[in-house]
């Protein structure tokens, strides 16, 4: 039976049955927030673990181990750039099939992998365990597979569903630090690490076996809930720009590689300041404790700014709300080089956690609002180990630039410059033409 009005090209022989009720009180209930409560559980386990949690692990692992900043940093920079590998070979099986075996298999792996970084003895088995499990792990939960599924279920709500989504991350900035800095005092980093890796277990899998499904035309629904629309009425842009595309044909266009430009620029000082900011605070004459309360300031912003970030999506243009996003994480962090005071701080951090809280929404509105959601998963994946190289770049050269130089200082202005250089690119980042040929256009 094929949908009315629908602009993909599939049908559905039998739509599947709903494993959750979709009637509440009399009304009805959209499905796809079901998929939203899912992508906040996980990206507050995997995203809000690995990004948010690792500079409280940093300065227990390197006194007791003896390895440097550097050395841990290059273990961030492994999980980086493996999960930008992955991210290829999944692409296309997200459009095809859909992400709940991904994200459990993720879970599962993941958790392994938190535990196992709670018994590494040896340089080489913390290398082994971040580029292997948590890596592995880490893609499965992650960004790629939480965001293409909810662009797939929402697109005239898709900045709000992805924001909310993403609160999770939020929330595990609000609450991991200092969480992950009371069970290190209380148990050691060993057993903290343990802990955090069952409570992967605990909420990611039974969430995505129960929830997490791929499209709503696999159960006879329409993005947003929407019904069929009427016969010659207005086609919203987004919907109009769901066609499908290939790798090729995607990769001749110029938007794709200023996107590329864009995000490689914006996530080079990303990974590099979750990793690195609480170190900074605590060199600077701060209390861990202290340090982790001001690094939830980035969770508080992200809560309040997130949903904000979302309804400015689905109202003004994407590239001027992208560059403000750029725009304030360069002035947080100019602010946060500036301050020399706790309360300051809390200020400057809240102001970076202001721009952080829309990285991830307005990352994956521009592509999916650019490039459709029928063939998303493939053109994420095509540009992903590109924005990688740069992601993967910064905590090492964070680590380097303090190893050397007995500060953070150089490294953080350098991200300073590429924020605000992100934003230009954005700025003169044009939208794609459609595929010119149906060979571009292939059915999944």
């Amino acid at each position: 039976m094929a949908l009315p009005g629908n602009t993909s090209t599939e049908t559905i022989e039998r739509p599947a049955r709903l494993p959750l009720p979709t009637q509440f009180l009399g009304r009805q209930f959209y499905y796809g927030w079901y998929i939203v409560g899912v992508a906040f559980v996980s990206s507050m386990m995997s995203m809000g673990i690995t990004a948010y949690s690792m500079g409280v692990f940093l300065k227990p692992m390197t006194e007791e181990l003896g390895w440097s900043r550097t050395d841990i940093s290059l273990g961030q920079t492994l999980t980086t750039f493996v999960t930008g590998l992955l991210g290829v070979a999944i692409g296309r099986r997200m459009d095809v099939r859909g992400g709940r075996a991904l994200m459990v298999g993720g879970a599962i792996i993941g958790g392994t992998g938190f535990i196992a970084l709670g018994q590494v003895q040896e340089l080489w088995q913390y290398y082994l365990v971040r580029s292997g499990l948590v890596a592995v792990g880490s893609i499965g939960m992650g960004n790629l597979v939480v965001n293409v599924t909810l662009s797939n279920w929402f697109v005239r709500k898709r900045g709000r569903a992805i924001a909310f989504g993403v609160m999770g991350t939020s929330m595990a900035a609000l609450l991991l630090p200092t969480v992950a800095d009371r069970m290190i005092d209380a148990w050691g980093w060993r057993a903290a690490w343990a802990a955090i890796g069952v409570a992967v277990w605990v909420t990611v899998i039974p969430t995505a076996l129960l929830a997490m499904r791929r499209r709503p035309e696999d159960f006879g629904l329409r993005p947003d809930g929407d019904d069929a629309p009427i016969e010659g009425a207005p086609v919203s842009a987004r919907v109009a720009s769901d066609v499908r595309w290939t790798r090729q044909a995607a990769a001749r266009t110029k938007t794709l590689w200023m996107l590329v430009a864009t995000f490689g620029f914006a996530s080079t000082g990303m990974g590099a300041l979750l990793l690195h900011l609480i170190p900074y605070m605590t060199d600077a004459g701060f209390t861990r404790g202290q340090a982790a309360g001001a690094f939830g300031m980035i969770g508080v912003s992200g809560l309040l700014s997130k949903p904000l970030w979302g309804i400015a999506l689905d109202r003004f243009p994407i590239r001027r709300c992208a560059a403000a996003e750029f725009g304030l994480m360069a002035l947080g962090l100019t602010l946060i080089l500036a301050s020399h005071t706790l309360a300051p701080l809390y200020g400057s951090i809240f102001t970076l956690g202001l721009g952080i809280g829309g990285v991830v929404t307005v990352q994956e509105v521009v592509w999916a609002d650019f490039f459709g959601r029928l063939s998303l998963g493939t053109v994420r994946s095509l540009a992903q180990p590109f924005t990688i190289v740069s992601s993967a770049g910064g905590p090492v050269f964070a680590g380097f630039a303090y190893d050397h130089f007995g500060s953070y200082t150089t490294a953080f202005h350098l991200f300073i410059a590429t924020y605000l250089l992100a934003a230009m690119m954005i700025m003169l980042t044009p939208a794609p033409g459609r595929p010119a040929s149906a060979d571009q256009a292939l059915a999944a």
